[in-house]
């Protein structure tokens, strides 16, 4: 046999490769210096790695050289996740574990695997075009494999640290962390991000996420909702009335906690080789309307702790669920329903249209014009036993006065001039469901004491008819942004019908009230108008987005889609730019002037006082970092992550910055 190079000088190159393997900072960097190293002393092998999540079946390669081989190496790298042997070595002609070499010239091969974390397996593989070069490798194999391992380990703990922290940083603060991840409007993307959400705060791996269809009760399953290797093909519903966990936790509406699936005669499995489960119900008006299932292939995973840690979890997606519920409801049968809105206000507004929807209680919905008042009885009468029955709309104020008595309430037959044939009147068409009474404000006196009846009593008589009243049972929604109390103090609204409708009275809070959130907002406008219009645009520049959050929006949500809509309209590239919004818009902020090469007006004069050099360079410090952060916050969109990437710093550094000069985030 040919005798390997000179011991000493492989040892040498050893050194500059543990070194190099040292200094990289990703694993792709780690795998680009180990086959860098190795080539030195062996130039014509050929170096992978590969890591498999055997519960996702999904193989990640790095491959310095040869990507067009990745798809091809898929097999070789399956063979050594199911070898007999964690490592091994041998020639292509011997028969063993590979068919052929990856290379022409291939003469024999080394293999390694190691688990990096529970069911993600590491595997090396490297293979060479004589027997000189596996002698030679073998000489440093004993000292620079143990090595890699422990650095590849290390990097991809590191990654994993990160990504974990993009989710969950958040929660270490104090406010609005979860909600960043979940705040989003298309159901599927959200109970993924939920998903991910929870099988990161667990530390686990494989889960599923499963939603009530209130109309069959049954679980249904959203396939992007799911992570982890199937026994087989995943049913679409699981009924809440067998025996299985899930159907014990609909049932109670109280998470379960299962260590040993072998032992619980309970639990249904659908994913390979689970020993451990914990379920948690997704509740809303103290019913369960769905689940998180986290679990294990290992026994006793699971604690209470655990358990509270996914409870916690699902209580925050509650109302985002039911957002993104509504927003995909009536996006089939029109204009999809969007809720925004993060603030306290919000919060208030939406536990208080839980509380009212699962009653009949009147309600009347005040606030200024274009907050969303149309949209959140939409969200009531979902929300409520009645959804499935009709949602009627009057605007009070669109309707001519004399002809208002017969809309509500209908006519009959010679009831006056022009009344050809009876009339069914939108009480009668709302009959077992919701009426959204609009704009009630501009409902005549007389008009009032008619309404006043119907709410008390429940009756409605048609005009001109004879017969007794009929019966209906309707829920009323009312809503106006008009100043009721000082129309009782002028006597244009009755007294009366204010008590009668504000038994659940709630206050809608204007855009200027949750301004944060308008990057977001724009965001779900943007792709709403290209979808309408046909159109490409992408994204708004900085300016764009100062504008749009410093406007004070008369005229709130309802102003806003229209602004955006008519920027995206006059785009004329996928950037939507400030020139592009109306001009009351452009003039929110002050022009910025140009630069000027750095010249400016001198600051200090030697005539007058100067400050100290500490106290003013601080002050000017102060100032730049102010306007620095700011800027870079409205660049990208308050991605705290972005940002830091873009300033060249880390993500706690700038939570720092922005921490010292009060400037206000939501990332």
């Amino acid at each position: 046999m040919t005798q390997p190079s000179d011991p000493a000088q492989v040892y040498r190159h050893l050194v500059r490769t543990l070194g190099a393997l040292v200094g990289s900072g990703t694993i792709s960097q780690l795998v680009s210096s180990l086959e860098k190293g190795l080539r030195a002393l062996t130039p014509h092998m050929f170096l992978g790695v590969a890591i498999w999540n055997r519960y996702e079946d999904e193989l990640v390669t790095f491959l310095p050289r040869g990507r067009r081989l990745e798809r091809g190496l898929r097999r070789y790298f399956e063979a050594i996740a199911s070898a007999p042997h964690d490592a091994g070595t041998g020639r292509y002609d011997e028969g063993a574990l590979f068919e052929r070499p990856v290379q022409r010239a291939g003469h024999s091969f080394f293999y390694e695997r190691r688990a990096v974390e529970e069911g993600v397996t590491a595997m090396l593989f490297i293979e060479f075009v004589s027997p000189e070069d596996g002698d030679t490798f073998g000489i440093i194999a004993g000292d620079l494999v143990p090595q890699f391992w422990g650095l590849l380990t290390e990097r991809y703990g590191r990654a994993a640290a990160g990504e974990e922290s993009d989710m969950l940083w958040r929660l270490t603060d104090a406010e609005k962390r979860e909600e960043d991840w979940l705040n989003e409007i298309e159901l599927n993307q959200l109970l993924q991000n939920l998903l991910q959400l929870s099988l990161r705060k667990l530390g686990a791996k494989i889960g599923a996420i499963l939603l009530l269809d209130e109309r069959t009760g049954d679980f249904i399953i959203e396939p992007r909702a799911v992570v982890g290797k199937a026994i087989s093909v995943i049913p679409e519903k699981f009924s809440t009335k067998e025996r299985s966990i899930t159907a014990m936790v609909y049932r109670t509406n109280q998470y379960y906690i299962c260590n040993d699936t072998e032992s619980d005669g309970n639990y249904y499995p659908i994913f390979q080789g689970i020993k451990s489960s914990l379920i948690v119900p997704i509740t809303f008006q103290g019913r369960c309307i769905g689940v998180i299932a986290i679990e294990s292939q290992s026994k006793g995973r699971f604690s209470v702790g655990d358990a509270e840690n996914l409870q916690s979890i699902a209580k925050t997606a509650t109302m985002f669920i039911r957002r993104a519920q509504l927003y995909r409801e009536t996006a089939q049968s029109g204009d999809g329903i969007m809720i925004f809105g993060r603030t306290e206000k919000w919060k208030e507004v939406e536990r208080r249209i839980e509380k009212a929807a699962r009653t009949d209680a009147t309600v009347i919905l005040r606030g200024e014009s274009g907050t969303g008042k149309e949209l959140i009885a939409h969200a009531i009468h979902f929300n409520s036993p009645r959804r499935d029955r009709p949602f009627v709309v009057i605007n009070c104020a669109a309707i001519p006065s004399e002809l208002l008595e017969s809309e509500m309430f209908g006519h009959v037959k010679g009831a006056f001039t022009g009344a050809y044939a009876d009339k069914t009147g939108e009480f009668e068409r709302a009959d077992g469901g919701t009426i959204f009474l609009d704009e009630i404000g501009d409902l005549p006196v007389l008009l009032q004491v008619k309404i006043l009846r119907t709410l008390q009593s429940g009756e409605i008589r048609p005009v001109g008819s004879s017969k007794p009243p009929q019966r209906v049972n309707v829920r009323v929604i009312a809503a106006t942004s008009r100043d009721l109390e000082r129309m009782i103090e002028t006597g244009t609204f009755r007294l009366d019908i204010y008590y009668r409708l504000h038994v659940v009275p709630i206050w809608l809070p204007s855009l200027r009230e949750y301004r944060e959130d308008i990057p977001f907002i724009v965001e779900h406008f943007i792709r709403e108008a290209n979808e309408r219009f046909h159109t490409t645009v992408q994204r708004p520049d900085k300016r764009a987005i100062d504008l749009l959050m410093a406007y004070d929006y008369p005229g709130n949500m309802r102003q806003l889609r229209n602004f955006i809509q008519q920027a995206v309209i006059m785009s004329d590239g996928p950037v939507l730019r400030s020139e592009h919004l109306p001009p009351e818009v452009q003039g929110a902020l002050p022009l910025v002037p140009a630069s000027t090469g750095g010249s400016t007006a001198p600051r200090f004069s030697a005539e007058g006082p100067l400050p100290s050099y500490r106290e003013e360079k601080e002050r000017v410090l102060a100032d730049f970092s102010s306007e620095y952060l700011r800027a870079l916050l409205a660049r990208t969109r308050g991605n705290i992550k972005q940002a830091a990437r873009e300033a060249g710093i880390s993500r706690m550094a700038l939570y720092k910055l922005l921490a010292r000069y009060a400037i206000p985030h939501h990332d």
